[in-house]
């Protein structure tokens, strides 16, 4: 029907159950050390030296938690959007 693969969507669907709690558990781990970095952070209004490494590198795992999120929720989607074709097609 519609020349669907079954064997493609599901791997498709398994592809996408995996990366899903990977990219959760990458997602929370940055996000806890966001928290963990910015609290440790030093009230100083002239960041210099270590407080300055500690902003940049809080930066950083702020933008891998982004790119983690959105790629558990892109990959959630998928894996709903395969599971709906697979119930239409079965």
């Amino acid at each position: 029907m519609f020349g669907t693969n079954i064997g493609a969507m599901v791997g498709l669907l398994v592809a996408a159950l995996v990366v899903v709690p990977v990219s959760l558990g990458v997602a929370a781990r940055a996000d806890a050390k966001v928290r963990r970095l910015s609290q440790s952070r030093a009230p100083d209004p002239n960041p210099r030296g270590p407080v300055a490494g500690v902003d940049e590198r809080c930066d950083q795992c702020r933008q891998l938690a982004t790119r983690a999120w959105l790629i558990c929720g892109g990959a959630s989607l998928v894996a709903v959007a395969v599971v709906g074709v697979l119930i239409c097609v079965g």
